[in-house]
């Protein structure tokens, strides 16, 4: 990472990595109350927190903004716990979007939430005349079936992401989860609470060293009052109601805080039977009894008190004796006294809904809202005590029952906050789920806090879809284990192996412990080419020959034909079938044998546009071929073999006609570069030194001899110095002076019959110096083009009568430019 300057006083830092990034977005939550939903993306993993609906809102307005990021990018969605605002959305994001990824809760949230969701699709249907349901409930069993549970504590691995839950408070099987990215820890608190109740064990403290705490600020800077003052004060309310004959209503949700107040009511009554026995509470809900067996089933869940309580007794605590539960309005009094918990809490739709419409007329009923309020909600409204409000069916309702706000929502105020961030010490804080003031005054709060401390902290408070990113470049720790791992090292050792990445985690083995230590076992990559070809075998072979020298061959034959196949480098197979329009090439991947086979597949792919093939493969002309040849040494070099050149001493005469040594050496460099990229030719023009990979061959620019240790590339330079010394001693012959000629040549039809190559050649305008070399860089150039499609005169002696008459054609031609000028006319200068 570095940093550029922009003005004074601004510094703006440039990531070189953007995976090196965690990027933190609410799609809900963000300075709102409702539909919680946040997603983190870190190193190319990304992880959903919670996936709820707006209360305040219907239909596709209540969803997260979940179209903001791609659902098939998401790994994993972890839900804190079964609150409609935090998990309602989870059956339309498994089976409405592209989402294939994994989805945790734990089992009292995933048990309880199958019922809320249940619930929420027949609210929502009733409710409406048009349903704004956004799931029906197949969506919801199909969903349910995919979700997995996790237990407190456990810790999960899945491709790279740890995450692990802890409690949180808030209801029953509420959890924190605290996630692990190659090293990066992020806390999601959910909605939590630090204050043991009757029921729940409090929020807890991972006690791990956090990078970024994702917090709740639902109350901001409030303080709530001390549970012990709380109860009375709710209690007191209760009782004023209902001495005056009234009906108490209770807003609630079915499940959740509903449990703590009906503990709550249960104790009183039993403690006060005398004055209470003749005034009913009921507990309206679809889900009153389900919810008695659900919070039976979940006692080991809860804090020991509980517990204890059901080990003693052997009853469930949530089997009430003074409290009925009704999954309707079938007989509930319409006047009071009474007590009437009924859902849902926001008042804005069910039975809760009926029966504020119901007792709100008449003064001695009261209204005690036990929760949080969302905005845009009746009972965030009501609270305001307005004189009237809008009925569901129309119309206005006068409003003259009392209307008080007790909160019992479990959630964190601002002294339970601030303490927390203040043990967890995390060098970022991200805070969500609470409305705009009340998270921008906890935001200021602090950070005024810490301002004059040794904890640098930076607090964050995103609107929704705006992203947090932070930067994190940690080490990259590598264990040793297996056999290296068996001598301590020293200062200054260094130890070599192999380097396994897994789920950001690195260890360095030995290639035999790979097996053992990292689950891996090597493996053999066989690969194979098929190139089109529709020539000749004897052409295939004849010019894999010039490139790569001696090749075994085997011979195949079937009822389809013959199947020829040449091993080069005991390495690379390359297989022609006399039936197909293609050779197969196969090898076993490896830097050196892919290097070789893709030097195969270029020779291949030239040969049929390749000079030297219409030359080897043209029909034999019709004039005479009958001549007296040159039967020395140099004439019959053009027939031998590679093998037979290394083995036998360059002509060093023949580099001084040329030109001299160092005019030949750097000929013969230029040649070299054009097929290896590693050329350097010394100082002295004596050595040329060639580099492939690792290995490095030294070649005599005098002898043409070649010194080095790898077989392989000696098998590679041998050919192609031969052929280099054939060619540069081609050009050298084709500019050698003639004679000066001591008569007129005859004419025949205005052409002279004594016309050499070389005379033809100036003809063209292509003139040589005729007391030089006469060999210059285009020509040198042109001869290493030329080599690279393999042209070349030496022809293996398997090779038809019609190949072998070309090559007796281009000898006569080589024969007629050396002939001197008083001599007889041959056959060729005749033709020519």
């Amino acid at each position: 990472m570095s940093a550029i300057k922009r003005k004074a006083g601004e510094v703006v830092m440039l990531i070189e990595d953007e995976d090196d990034l965690l990027k933190i977005t609410p799609l809900g939550a963000g300075r709102e109350v409702g539909r919680s939903c946040i997603v983190l993306q870190y190193k190319g993993k990304t992880v959903m927190l919670d996936c709820g609906l707006h209360a305040g809102l219907n239909g596709q307005a209540s969803l997260p903004f979940v179209d903001e990021i791609d659902p098939s990018t998401v790994d994993v969605l972890l839900v804190t716990h079964f609150h409609i605002d935090h998990a309602a959305a989870v059956p339309f994001y498994l089976e409405k979007t592209t989402f294939k990824g994994r989805t945790f809760m734990t089992r009292p949230t995933k048990g309880i939430f199958r019922w809320l969701a249940t619930d929420y699709i027949r609210v929502t249907n009733t409710s409406n005349s048009d349903s704004t349901a956004l799931y029906t409930e197949a969506d919801l069993i199909s969903a349910h079936a995919k979700i997995e549970e996790i237990d407190v504590h456990q810790q999960i691995e899945i491709n790279g992401i740890k995450f692990t839950a802890f409690n949180a408070g808030h209801v029953l099987g509420a959890a924190m989860f605290l996630i692990e990215i190659a090293g990066v820890k992020v806390l999601y608190t959910g909605d939590y609470s630090r204050e043991e109740d009757r029921h729940l064990v409090p929020a807890e403290n991972p006690g791990v060293a956090i990078n970024v705490l994702i917090t709740e600020s639902t109350y901001g800077v409030q303080s709530h009052q001390p549970r012990v003052e709380r109860e009375k004060a709710f209690l007191k309310q209760v009782r004023d109601i209902v001495r005056r004959r009234g009906c108490c209503l209770l807003p609630v949700t079915a499940l959740g805080r509903t449990q703590e107040l009906l503990l709550i009511l249960e104790e009183h009554w039993g403690r006060n039977t005398q004055a209470l026995e003749n005034v009913p509470i009921f507990f309206i809900s679809a889900l009153g009894k389900m919810g008695t067996h659900l919070y039976e089933a979940y006692i080991m869940h809860m804090n020991q008190r509980i517990q204890r309580q059901f080990s003693r007794t052997g009853t469930n605590p949530f089997d009430f004796k003074y409290i009925k539960t009704r999954t309707n309005l079938a007989g509930v009094p319409e006047t009071g006294p009474c007590v009437v918990l009924a859902s849902p809490g926001m008042l804005q739709s069910g039975v809760s809904r009926q029966l504020l419409e119901r007792w709100a007329p008449r003064p001695e009923n009261g209204l005690i809202i036990t929760g949080y309020s969302v905005e845009g909600t009746l009972a965030r409204n009501i609270v305001n005590e307005p004189e009237a409000f809008q009925a569901l069916a129309g119309g206005n309702i006068a409003r003259r029952l009392s209307v008080k706000n007790i909160s019992f929502s479990a959630h964190v105020d601002y002294a339970q906050n601030s303490a927390f961030i203040d043990e967890i010490r995390a060098q970022y804080v991200v805070l969500v789920h609470g409305e705009a003031n009340a998270m921008l005054s906890l935001r200021a709060n602090i950070i005024d806090k810490y301002k004059n401390t040794d904890y640098e902290i930076q607090v964050f408070a995103p609107n929704n879809i705006d992203t947090v990113r932070l930067h994190f470049q940690g080490e990259k720790l590598a264990r040793v284990i297996g056999c290296l791992a068996s001598k301590a090292p020293r200062e200054g050792d260094w130890t070599a192996g192999i380097l396994v990445e897994k789920d950001f985690n690195y260890t360095l083995v030995d290639p035999a412990d790979l097996q053992e230590f990292a689950a891996v076992a090597p493996v053999v990559i066989e690969q194979q080419l098929q190139v089109p070809y529709i020539s000749s075998f004897t052409l295939l072979k004849h010019h894999l020959e010039q490139m790569f020298g001696s090749m075994q061959l085997t011979k195949e034959v079937s009822n389809s034909g013959e199947k020829h196949i040449l091993r080069i480098y005991d390495a690379i197979d390359v297989s022609h079938y006399s039936w197909m329009q293609h050779v197969e090439v196969e090898w076993q991947g490896n830097a050196m044998n892919d290097m070789v086979a893709d030097s195969v597949v270029a020779v291949v792919l030239n040969i049929e546009c390749s000079p030297a093939s219409v030359k080897l493969t043209q029909s034999p002309c019709g004039h005479s071929h009958e001549h007296k040849h040159d039967t020395s040494d140099e004439a019959d070099e053009h027939m031998h073999s590679e093998a037979e050149y290394n083995a036998s001493t360059p002509d060093e005469d023949m580099w001084a006609r040329a030109g001299g040594d160092a005019e030949m050496a750097t000929k013969l460099a230029a040649f070299m570069k054009q097929q290896f990229e590693q050329v350097e030719l010394s100082q002295n023009q004596k050595t040329l030194t060639v580099r492939m990979e690792s290995a490095v061959a030294s070649i005599n620019t005098v002898s043409l001899a070649i010194n080095t240790d790898s077989h392989v590339l000696r098998s590679r330079l041998a050919p192609i110095v031969a052929r280099i010394h054939r060619t540069l001693r081609t050009l050298s012959h084709r500019s050698e002076p003639l004679p000066e000629p001591e008569a007129e040549p005859e004419t025949e039809g205005g052409v002279d019959v004594l016309e050499t190559k070389d005379d033809m050649l100036e003809t063209d305008g292509d003139a040589k110096d005729k007391h030089g070399s006469g060999v210059d860089n285009d020509d040198v150039e042109e001869a290493a083009d030329e080599m690279k499609i393999d042209v070349d005169s030496d022809i293996d002696s398997d090779i038809d009568s019609d190949i072998m008459s070309e090559i007796d054609d281009m000898s006569d031609r080589e024969d007629a430019a050396k002939t001197p000028a008083d001599a007889e006319p041959n056959d060729e200068a005749s033709a020519v």
